[in-house]
């Protein structure tokens, strides 16, 4: 009986392959077939959101020993927040490699980069990197930023 079924099973998986028969491709339907080396990657459903970024600052830890008493850490920055429409990727990239005399390259076929949303800027003074408890400057705000980069990234070696 447990011969008989192995036997069974033997036959079975040698059947397999022969359910995905291939059907063989017509002269008329190849003809059809257009390709291209290299690679497309699609931004269009691409979202990058909103930007947040807590503190960006600038300072020295140690203060202004030749400014009289202001020798303590002070740092000067920014708390940033853009809107969700900001930065917005749309379009293809394409990756290829090519070669001209005897430089091959890396070909980086760039997507549409927009920057169109509005930033804020809380400007700060404080004795912490991270601006914690710091004195408010004022507010910086930024809107109608547009940037269209165009063109092809090319890496090669040297």
């Amino acid at each position: 009986m447990k011969k008989l079924f192995l036997f069974t099973m033997a036959v079975f998986l040698m059947m397999v392959p022969l359910s995905f028969a291939k059907t063989a491709i017509t002269d008329k339907d190849l003809s059809d077939v257009t390709a291209q080396e290299g690679v497309t990657i699609n931004f269009n459903c691409f979202t990058v959101g909103a930007i947040t970024i807590a503190a960006q600052s600038w300072g020295d830890s140690d203060g202004c020993s030749s400014c009289g008493s202001l020798t303590g850490a002070g740092w000067v920055g920014a708390a940033v927040n853009m809107s969700s429409n900001f930065v917005s990727i749309t379009g293809n990239m394409t990756i290829d490699v090519g070669t001209s005399g005897a430089r091959t390259a890396l070909i980086i076929g760039l997507p549409s980069l927009t920057l169109a949303g509005t930033m804020t800027e809380v400007v700060k003074l404080g004795t912490t990197a991270n601006l914690s408890g710091a004195a408010v400057l004022g507010t910086s705000y930024m809107s109608g930023v547009q940037v269209s980069p165009s063109g092809y990234l090319t890496i090669f070696a040297h």
